[in-house]
């Protein structure tokens, strides 16, 4: 049992230091994330493009690439970590 919850909260650790670590890796969403994309993501969030709504798609956008980044990032590790282990 406590095994168990010592690994879960090892897991969840590590999960949220990789998040913090992408997240500053990647930088301004701006940079990476071409305007038209983003104000046609604005049109279909509030319906209207102004600076507000395209911020606000610039921040969707911005947590919904750190979030696929760090689970592909968190799955790859755990598998080398399995892999490693188990030889």
């Amino acid at each position: 049992m406590a095994r168990t919850l010592v690994r879960r909260t090892a897991k969840v650790s590590f999960f949220l230091c990789v998040l913090v670590a992408v997240f500053f890796s990647l930088g301004n969403p701006e940079i990476y994330i071409n305007h038209g994309i983003a104000s046609q993501i604005a049109q279909l969030i509030s319906g209207d493009i102004n600076a507000e709504s395209l911020y606000d798609a610039y921040f969707y956008i911005d947590v919904i690439a750190v979030v696929v980044v760090t689970v592909v990032v968190y799955f790859i590790t755990m598998k080398l970590f399995r892999k490693i282990r188990n030889q």
